[in-house]
């Protein structure tokens, strides 16, 4: 038995921006806001499934794992927190480079999103129409399953190693501060296991579908007995703004652990609408 708490709202708004005799503008404006927040298990007893943990005042969808504390600068190890309970009860904090003793703790993100939302704009003057429609996801980290085999350090050498992201770095030498820890064949004291190391950032804004479309004038169209025609130009998902080093973050959030699913497509679309 769990019961959950969620607190939310919705909003909409639509409006007309400019509108004259010749022009319109026209904005439509969607966001929503979800937090849950569990207040009661059977018996108060913590549900863990995977790097997911159940407990009463959290979030149920709070990730749970070994939390990565990047490269030791001195040789390139890498190094995951360590809980420690003292004798007065109060707890510290210290790094180690052995997995098997990083303590599996909350890591204070969730795979679900705070916010999702959406912009769409129109713009029409004189037969001609532009509207662009832009979503956007934010507050959502997701594992990137796929860099336990491509990101792995060296565990895995049959497979070919992902490049490295804008503002990752591998470690060489001492000194060096590192994203990635000292490459070593078989693996680098098992970096490439689960932990907080492969949890990302997976909020992004798309710009999803951009729209351009002329009406024919009647006159012409009359010549040929059409009551209206429309010629159009449409691009879907254009382009995406996000971190997310995985292919899409938009199947990613579906997902939650980025296991393959096929990315959305990009495509484009020429073409005549006519009426009789």
């Amino acid at each position: 038995m769990v019961k959950i708490n969620n607190k939310g709202f919705e909003l909409v708004i639509s409006s007309d921006i400019i509108k004259t005799s010749g022009f319109l503008w026209q904005m439509d404006f969607n966001l929503s806001y979800n937090k849950n927040e569990v207040i009661e298990l059977y018996e108060g007893q913590p549900i863990t499934s995977g790097m997911i943990r159940i407990e009463e005042g959290r979030d149920m969808d709070s990730w749970y794992t070994r939390i990565w504390h990047g490269v030791n600068p001195g040789n390139g190890d890498p190094l995951w927190e360590k809980v420690v309970e003292n004798t007065d009860g109060t707890e510290t904090i210290e790094l180690t480079n052995d997995y098997s003793q990083a303590t599996l703790q909350f890591t204070g993100q969730k795979r679900t999103p705070d916010y999702v939302g959406g912009v769409i704009n129109k713009f029409s003057y004189k037969g001609i129409t532009l509207s662009a429609n832009i979503g956007f996801v934010t507050g959502v980290y997701l594992y990137n399953g796929n860099r336990e085999l491509f990101d792995s350090d060296g565990s895995y050498p049959t497979f070919n190693n992902m490049n490295l992201a804008d503002g990752w770095s591998r470690w060489e030498k001492p000194g060096d501060i590192a994203t990635h820890p000292k490459p070593m064949m078989g693996g680098n004291h098992d970096a490439h296991k689960q932990s907080s190391r492969y949890l990302e950032d997976a909020s992004y804004l798309r710009l999803r579908n951009v729209n351009l479309s002329y009406q024919l004038p009647k006159s012409l169209i009359s010549k040929v007995k059409l009551s209206a025609a429309t010629v159009f130009l449409t691009a879907d998902n254009l382009y995406t703004f996000t971190n997310w080093s995985g292919m899409d973050p938009e199947t990613a959030v579906q997902d939650y652990y980025n296991s393959g699913l096929y990315p959305v497509d990009k495509k484009y679309l020429i073409g005549i609408k006519v009426d009789f």
